[in-house]
């Protein structure tokens, strides 16, 4: 689970801010937190804003550390890391990142590391209990790019007595975070030498799911209906719940030449995966198209065959469904239904999932968009599972939905810097309506213009 997550000088964010998934004073809605240890955790969050407060720059932080961490090297074309730009000193400066999670055996850690285009400055786990915190290890590089490694007293399945760890590189490359090389070590050498380590590297690459509006693959749907026989059965009560027009979806077959359609190449990479189904399975090897709703499927027997995902509706009058491209439908469904899958999969689940999800409500009526927060929480039941999301609706600032240290706001302030606070920082009437209150200003974070007569073009006309 996320405890807490910090950045400074990365993108709007010039000084540091924290988001924190701690429960505070409030007793409403208990079944909105787990107990990990002696603290209280959220499940849910959601961040307020005007447009280029900052909401998207929060999750891009989250985003940019999970694959830093899961990626390797600052020489990855794609990682775009960008300090705040407003001021010359930050400029100059590294940008931090800390986050504070719960993984493995309801251990709780706290991973920190600092870095710039150059190198990794500094980095650190720590272990935090009741009553501190213990070092695992702290890492730091110099100017000239040497980088020192110190190891604390950390738990390993050791093969050498007398220094456990020999294998653990003492230095490190200045440009690579030091868990990643060790996950990369743990590849090597096909055993896990410190577990907590890899418990806290896959947190990163499997339970942090950070999505974005045009990040998100529509295959998901598709392969779960595919692989989980209860998935078309819940996806079915879903879109009853919700109401969008929709009596199904399905899987259609269409026409298919793997000989002249699939590249040599790709033909013999799936050869060598077919090769590992059992010959009288029924196992498939299944490929999603990224970026459309397109599916292939290969047998035992090598035979291909490619399916298009449609959507079902019911003719008026006659028990008859005509099937429509998903392109013909609503923006708006189309974004419920992508991360449909994601929250659906909790239902069968055992891991945890950390969902950062930007523009909740894109094309999404605001009735909607209340019931997908209303689904999670009862969908992910007794689950570690936690939903943040970044949304403009402002009928989810509603009391009898989430509580108020659920609901953070963030606003953009006039050097250009991104701040961010909680609803529980405020003193409010009990029985106060948080949505009227923040849309007249009570709680700032909502855009601010001039009245139209300062236009002096528009007074011409």
């Amino acid at each position: 689970m996320l405890i807490r997550f910090c950045v400074e000088n990365f993108l709007s964010f010039k000084d540091e801010v924290e988001f924190s998934m701690v429960a505070g004073e409030s007793r409403k809605h208990p079944d909105h937190v787990h107990n990990v240890r002696d603290m209280r955790i959220l499940r849910t969050g959601v961040i307020f804003g005007p447009n280029a407060s900052g909401k998207t720059n929060l999750i891009k932080a989250m985003s940019f550390a999970k694959d830093f961490i899961t990626t390797g090297s600052l020489s990855t074309k794609y990682l775009e890391l960008t300090p705040f730009l407003l001021d010359s000193e930050s400029a100059a400066k590294p940008s931090e990142f800390l986050f504070e999670i719960q993984c493995g055996i309801a251990q709780c850690f706290q991973y920190y590391f600092a870095v710039d285009r150059q190198r990794v400055h500094k980095e650190s786990l720590h272990e935090i209990h009741p009553k501190g915190a213990r070092m695992m290890f702290e890492r730091e590089t110099s100017a000239e790019g040497k980088t020192d490694i110190e190891f604390g007293e950390i738990p390993v399945l050791a093969k050498n007595e007398d220094d456990p760890t020999d294998f653990l590189p003492k230095s490190g490359d200045p440009r690579q975070l030091f868990l990643t090389e060790y996950k990369r070590l743990e590849l090597e050498l096909k055993e896990q030498r410190i577990p907590f380590l890899a418990h806290i590297y896959d947190w990163f690459d499997r339970t942090l799911v950070p999505v974005f509006p045009d990040s998100i693959p529509t295959q998901g749907l598709g392969l779960g209906m595919m692989k989980d026989s209860d998935f078309r059965d819940r996806l079915r009560d879903v879109l009853g719940f919700l109401d969008l027009g929709i009596d199904n979806v399905d899987l259609v077959e269409i026409e298919f030449d793997a000989a002249s359609e699939l590249p040599d190449k790709f033909r013999e990479h799936v050869k060598g995966l077919v090769k590992e189904i059992p010959k009288d399975s029924d196992e498939k090897v299944i490929f999603g198209q990224y970026g459309n709703e397109h599916y292939l499927v290969a047998d035992a027997d090598n035979n291909y065959s490619r399916y298009k995902l449609v959507t079902l509706h019911q003719v008026s009058g006659d028990n008859r469904y005509v099937a429509f491209d998903l392109a013909a439908e609503s923006d708006g469904t189309r974004h419920l239904l992508e991360f449909m899958p994601a929250l659906l999969g909790l239902h069968n689940s055992n891991g945890e999932h950390v969902f950062i999800i930007d523009e909740l409500d894109r094309s999404v009526h605001t009735h909607l968009t209340g019931k997908v927060v209303e689904l999670f929480l009862k969908n992910s039941g007794n689950r570690e599972s936690q939903l943040v999301v970044t949304s403009h609706d402002t009928g989810l600032l509603d009391l009898d939905l989430l509580r108020r240290d659920e609901i953070w706001f963030l606003e953009k302030e006039s050097t250009g810097a991104s701040s961010l606070y909680s609803l529980e920082e405020f003193r409010l009437p009990e029985k106060m309506n948080i949505e009227k209150g923040y849309l007249f200003g009570r709680f700032g974070a909502i855009p601010v213009s001039p009245s139209l007569d300062s236009l002096e073009w528009l007074r011409e006309t």
